[in-house]
């Protein structure tokens, strides 16, 4: 059988020089032996970029790139299709993990100057992988097609208008149409999934081809090729593999275990990754509260919110991203790595990073005076950094470079933190200065706590009879289905459809769909009740908690209710028989009301609200606790609705992490056997 392999081997190799390849590029190809963590993250991006376009072509086997089937083809991924939402978290999570990997890499060619002869070229493919990157990401974010899908896809190619005479015809050119809409969509696919991909791998190969022609860089910033053996073999050098191979895979292991933790346990990221307001469907007539992209563009769109005008906002957005291109130019010190550059780099370096996580931050808020100054000066900061690096890098004191490698330089680890605390310290301190916010979660309090648990079924038995009962009437669950829900709550078919559907004619395995069309709804409501599979995840259970217990009753309203948290709602009491008529009387707002009301400046309580607590006058058929128990399950059964597959999600979870820690550690064995006799 092996005889047979090398023979088909061989036999390739002598019409396709396979074997050549793999001598040039991985076999025969000499690394410098001083590679340290920072030369991880070459590797982990082409790991993330695989993940990526694997985990794109089963995605695309399920979507449905139109206005009127995107949002609902993502659903049913998530639900319908066998492990369909693994592959979703791994391709949302994947997006960010590969901009996270790609900034830390190109901090390293900051440390190093891998930019600087002979490797410009080498910089600038990479320059132009992250700008296909950014365009890739970009396109890609409009797909779910969302509330900030669509909304922040207004607010960018809008920007293009700002350029003089053409800007408008670009724009439509962009889209399409007139206006952002299904045709923008579907174009926006092709070039996620055909056009921008071709261009992405195209730039990596040519990436990695300069790189293995001219040799990789080293924390030293010696070139190895200067010092050879007799048999021609760099001194400081070992092969690529299986040295790098096997060292490789250690740092493989612990990225999964991060990257599988976040897809298990967190997707969502705090909406970082998976933003609540994209799970909403896109709605041209519904601005957000407030519009920023997603996290890994924020800080080039702090720069363009920094300038007040907009064309040279614009500008200046355009030149945050392009400048770095000539950075090879613009560094005039003698020497690479900044182990043998004096204290003016390391000062500027430090100063640079914390100004781009500051813009970073500063782009997912809403702006305010002082937020915009902080994004003013930090701009000033990152042009100030390349436009003025000939002058403090010709002036920067060098010391002297070794003539071979070292395998104990650097600053250790100590210092290494040292350093992060000091870029944490620079980053926290200005942020905290203009962070304080004026708004809380639940409009005029803060939010009640509560810890919803999708393995409680009592719970979930509970609040599904209340939602059937009290809910279904008006709105939807539109992309759930009757007989996942009586699967996993645990309640036999025929028992769910006697008890809990009213309709005779419904069958198990529809969607749940409720029964009052458009037209009856908008002559009752003057709108369509919105449907809540997913409105747990786009307000969180916390503000529907709040939300749900804080009606009280306001005669100037059309059904006799208003809300705390959400004023003017066009919503009647539905609960009413079960809490009775809450009122309102003045005193401080209670933790039974949604947590006490204070001060955004002064931070005191505000004793002296007109509607600071409620009294129930005529009782419902609950005493007040029951309710919010009630209430709980009500909620716990939405959260479940917005995301069936928690529970799962978690078991499933423990064991990968699990074999990944197994795989690891071996992974860490094989590693010190190959490298014990290297030094």
């Amino acid at each position: 059988m092996i005889n047979m392999l090398v023979g088909l081997r061989d036999w390739v190799d002598a019409r396709l020089p396979i074997m050549r390849a793999w001598n040039t590029h991985m076999g025969q190809y000499y690394a410098p032996k001083n590679f340290n963590f920072w030369y991880f993250f070459g590797v982990l991006s082409l790991l993330v970029l695989v993940n990526q376009l694997l985990t794109g072509i089963w995605l695309t086997m399920s979507y449905n790139p139109s206005q009127e089937g995107a949002f609902a083809s993502v659903e049913y991924i998530m639900r319908d299709v066998d492990f369909g939402w693994i592959l979703r978290y791994m391709h949302s999570t994947g997006a960010s993990a590969f901009f996270i990997v790609v900034y830390l890499h190109m901090f390293r060619a900051l440390l190093y100057g891998s930019y600087k002869k002979p490797r410009e070229l080498i910089w600038i493919f990479g320059m132009l992988i992250f700008i296909a990157l950014m365009a890739e990401a970009f396109v890609g974010y409009v797909l779910p097609w969302g509330q900030m899908s669509y909304w922040g896809a207004q607010v960018i190619i809008s920007l293009f208008g700002a350029i003089p005479v053409v800007g408008d015809d670009l724009v439509t050119w962009i889209r399409g149409d007139y206006l952002i809409s299904g045709i923008t969509l579907n174009r926006f696919f092709a070039l996620h999934v055909v056009a921008l991909p071709i261009v992405l791998l195209a730039l990596v190969v040519l990436h990695l081809l300069a790189l293995h022609e001219v040799g990789s860089n080293n924390p030293d910033g010696v070139e190895i090729k200067k010092t050879k053996g007799a048999d021609g073999i760099p001194l400081d050098g070992v092969a690529f593999h299986p040295y790098y191979t096997v060292h490789d895979l250690q740092a493989i292991g612990v990225f999964l275990f991060v990257f599988c933790g976040i897809i298990f346990f967190l997707p969502e990221m705090g909406g970082y990754f998976l933003e609540y307001a994209n799970f909403e469907e896109a709605n041209s007539l519904k601005t957000p509260a407030h519009i920023a992209p997603v996290w890994y563009f924020t800080p080039f769109y702090s720069v363009l919110r920094a300038v007040p005008d907009k064309f040279w906002g614009f500008v200046a957005f355009a030149a945050s991203v392009a400048i770095p291109f000539l950075l090879p130019w613009l560094d005039r010190s003698p020497v690479n790595s900044w182990r043998y550059r004096g204290n003016i780099t390391k000062v500027m370096l430090v100063v640079f990073v914390a100004s781009f996580l500051i813009l970073g931050v500063l782009g997912v808020k809403a702006p305010t005076p002082a937020r915009t100054t902080l994004a003013q000066i930090c701009s000033i900061i990152y042009f100030g950094f390349f436009l003025f690096m000939p002058i403090w890098s010709s002036l920067d004191k060098t010391k002297p470079v070794p003539k071979r490698v070292t395998m104990d330089g650097g600053i250790g680890v100590w210092g290494s933190l040292a350093g992060l605390a000091l870029i944490l310290a620079l980053t926290i301190l200005p942020l905290k200065a203009v962070g304080s916010e004026a708004e809380f979660n639940c409009g005029s309090m803060a939010c009640d706590e509560i810890e919803v648990n999708p393995h409680d079924k009592a719970s979930l038995q509970s609040g599904a009879k209340l939602y059937m009962n009290y809910c279904m009437g008006c709105h939807s669950l539109k992309y759930a289905r009757y007989t996942r829900v009586a699967t996993d709550l645990g309640i036999p078919e025929d028992l769910f459809m006697a008890n809990l559907v009213s309709d005779p004619d419904t069958r198990i395995g529809e969607l749940m769909d409720n029964a009052m069309d458009d037209r009856t709804a908008k002559v009752w409501f003057g709108a369509n009740p919105p449907d809540l599979t997913l409105v747990s995840r786009a307000r969180q259970p916390e503000w529907l908690y709040t939300y749900l217990r804080t009606f009280y009753k306001d005669p100037t309203r059309p059904y006799g209710v208003n809300n705390k948290v959400f004023k003017d709602v066009g919503m009647p009491h539905v609960l009413l028989e079960l809490q009775g008529m809450p009122e309102c009387a003045m005193g401080p707002v209670t933790a039974h009301n949604g947590g006490v009301k204070r001060d955004p400046l002064t931070g005191q309580d505000i004793l002296e609200d007109p509607c600071g607590r409620f009294s129930i006058n005529t009782a419902g058929k609950m005493t007040p606790e029951e309710f919010d128990g009630a209430v709980y399950d009500l909620v716990n059964f939405l959260a479940y609705m917005a995301e069936p597959v928690v529970a799962d999600r978690h078991r499933i979870g423990t064991f990968v992490l699990l074999f990944i820690t197994l795989f690891f550690v071996f992974a860490w064995l094989l590693n010190r056997e190959y490298w014990k006799d290297v030094h």
